[in-house]
C-alpha cells in the first residue's frame, strides 16, 4: 500500500500490517507494509472543483424549482 506524507520522504514504510518471515535464504512469507510515496498534491487545488460542483447543483435545483410552479399552474 502506499500513502502521501508530508512527514517521510518517498519509498519509507510507515507501517507494518504484517510480519514476513524467512528460513535461511527462503522468503516464507512476504510482510505487507505501508510505504510513503512522498508529498501529495497540494489541497487548494482539489477545493476549487468541490465548489464548481455546488454550484452546478444549485443551478438545478433552481431550474427544477421553477418547472414545478408552471407544471402546476
Amino acid at each position: 500500500m502506499r500513502e502521501d506524507s508530508a512527514e517521510f520522504e518517498d519509498g519509507i514504510i510507515i507501517q507494518e500490517f504484517r510480519k514476513g518471515f524467512k528460513l535461511g535464504d527462503r522468503l516464507l512469507r512476504p510482510s505487507m507494509v505501508k510505504v510513503s510515496a512522498g508529498p501529495g498534491p497540494a489541497k487548494p487545488e482539489q477545493e476549487a472543483p468541490q465548489e464548481q460542483v455546488n454550484t452546478e447543483i444549485s443551478e438545478d435545483s433552481k431550474e427544477n424549482e421553477g418547472g414545478t410552479e408552471a407544471e402546476s399552474a
